[in-house]
Protein backbone atom coordinates (compact mmCIF):
# COMPACT_ATOMS: atom_id res chain seq x y z
CA UNK A 1 0.00 0.00 0.00
CA UNK A 2 2.81 2.77 0.79
CA UNK A 3 4.57 2.39 -2.34
CA UNK A 4 1.57 2.10 -4.53
CA UNK A 5 0.54 5.17 -3.06
CA UNK A 6 4.29 6.94 -3.37
CA UNK A 7 3.55 5.57 -7.15
CA UNK A 8 0.51 6.96 -7.37
CA UNK A 9 1.48 10.58 -6.27
CA UNK A 10 4.30 10.25 -8.26
CA UNK A 11 2.48 9.23 -11.96
CA UNK A 12 1.77 11.85 -14.09
CA UNK A 13 -1.28 13.94 -13.62
CA UNK A 14 -3.05 12.33 -16.06
CA UNK A 15 -2.45 9.07 -14.84
CA UNK A 16 -3.60 10.02 -11.41
CA UNK A 17 -6.37 10.80 -12.99
CA UNK A 18 -7.16 7.36 -15.19
CA UNK A 19 -6.17 5.52 -11.93
CA UNK A 20 -8.93 6.99 -9.45
CA UNK A 21 -12.34 6.56 -10.09
CA UNK A 22 -15.01 9.41 -11.44
CA UNK A 23 -17.01 10.43 -8.76
CA UNK A 24 -13.84 10.66 -5.79
CA UNK A 25 -11.97 13.88 -5.36
CA UNK A 26 -8.70 13.29 -6.92
CA UNK A 27 -6.77 15.55 -4.22
CA UNK A 28 -8.44 13.94 -1.34
CA UNK A 29 -7.61 10.46 -2.53
CA UNK A 30 -4.20 11.46 -3.71
CA UNK A 31 -3.38 12.63 0.07
CA UNK A 32 -5.32 10.40 1.89
CA UNK A 33 -4.05 7.64 -0.13
CA UNK A 34 -0.29 8.29 1.19
CA UNK A 35 -1.19 9.66 4.63
CA UNK A 36 -2.85 6.31 5.66
CA UNK A 37 -0.63 4.61 4.49
CA UNK A 38 2.01 6.56 6.09
CA UNK A 39 0.61 5.37 9.57
CA UNK A 40 2.49 2.11 9.04
CA UNK A 41 5.76 3.75 8.49
CA UNK A 42 6.56 3.97 12.41
CA UNK A 43 6.10 -0.14 12.22
CA UNK A 44 8.07 -0.30 9.15
CA UNK A 45 11.07 1.45 10.40
CA UNK A 46 10.89 -0.89 13.68
CA UNK A 47 11.06 -3.91 11.69
CA UNK A 48 13.94 -2.35 9.74
CA UNK A 49 12.32 -2.60 6.67
CA UNK A 50 12.61 0.92 6.44
CA UNK A 51 15.68 3.11 6.88
CA UNK A 52 17.79 5.92 6.26
CA UNK A 53 16.70 7.64 3.18
CA UNK A 54 13.46 6.03 2.95
CA UNK A 55 12.49 6.94 6.20
CA UNK A 56 13.59 10.52 5.43
CA UNK A 57 11.87 11.08 2.07
CA UNK A 58 8.95 9.69 3.99
CA UNK A 59 8.54 11.94 6.14
CA UNK A 60 9.54 14.96 3.75
CA UNK A 61 6.02 13.78 1.78
CA UNK A 62 4.35 13.73 5.39
CA UNK A 63 5.41 16.78 6.04
CA UNK A 64 4.57 18.49 2.74
CA UNK A 65 1.31 16.83 2.46
CA UNK A 66 0.48 18.58 5.95
CA UNK A 67 1.18 22.26 4.67
CA UNK A 68 -0.76 22.01 1.90
CA UNK A 69 -1.60 25.62 0.61
CA UNK A 70 -5.22 26.23 1.86
CA UNK A 71 -6.17 28.07 -1.30
CA UNK A 72 -8.84 26.79 -3.65
CA UNK A 73 -7.18 26.21 -6.80
CA UNK A 74 -4.89 23.61 -4.77
CA UNK A 75 -8.13 21.40 -3.73
CA UNK A 76 -9.57 21.05 -7.59
CA UNK A 77 -8.55 18.07 -9.47
CA UNK A 78 -7.94 20.21 -12.71
CA UNK A 79 -4.91 21.56 -10.90
CA UNK A 80 -2.90 18.54 -10.87
CA UNK A 81 -1.05 19.08 -14.00
CA UNK A 82 -0.33 23.07 -13.31
CA UNK A 83 -0.51 23.58 -9.07
CA UNK A 84 3.14 24.28 -8.01
CA UNK A 85 2.54 22.01 -4.83
CA UNK A 86 1.17 18.97 -7.34
CA UNK A 87 4.52 19.15 -8.66
CA UNK A 88 6.30 19.54 -5.88
CA UNK A 89 4.35 16.21 -4.66
CA UNK A 90 5.50 13.97 -7.63
CA UNK A 91 8.87 15.02 -7.27
CA UNK A 92 9.16 14.44 -3.63
CA UNK A 93 6.99 10.97 -4.08
CA UNK A 94 9.48 9.93 -6.69
CA UNK A 95 12.22 10.68 -4.82
CA UNK A 96 10.87 8.95 -1.83
CA UNK A 97 10.27 5.58 -4.52
CA UNK A 98 14.39 6.46 -5.51
CA UNK A 99 15.03 6.33 -1.79
CA UNK A 100 13.05 3.02 -1.10
CA UNK A 101 14.64 0.71 -4.04
CA UNK A 102 11.75 0.91 -5.98
CA UNK A 103 10.38 1.81 -9.06
CA UNK A 104 8.37 4.93 -10.16
CA UNK A 105 5.91 2.60 -11.99
CA UNK A 106 2.35 2.73 -12.37
CA UNK A 107 0.52 2.07 -9.14
CA UNK A 108 -2.02 -0.82 -8.56
CA UNK A 109 -4.80 -0.01 -6.84
CA UNK A 110 -6.44 -3.10 -7.06
CA UNK A 111 -6.82 -3.60 -3.18
CA UNK A 112 -8.47 -0.22 -3.02
CA UNK A 113 -12.44 -0.10 -2.84
CA UNK A 114 -14.12 3.28 -3.44
CA UNK A 115 -17.89 3.61 -3.04
CA UNK A 116 -19.71 6.18 -4.48
CA UNK A 117 -21.77 8.84 -2.04
CA UNK A 118 -24.92 9.45 -2.68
Amino acid sequence: MLVDSLRLVAAPPEAQVAALPDFVCLTCELTSLYTDAYLLVPQLEEANLVIGDGSAALRRLDAFFREMPEDVECFDGRSLPTHWFWAEARRRAADALVALGEDVAPPDLTHVSWVPGR
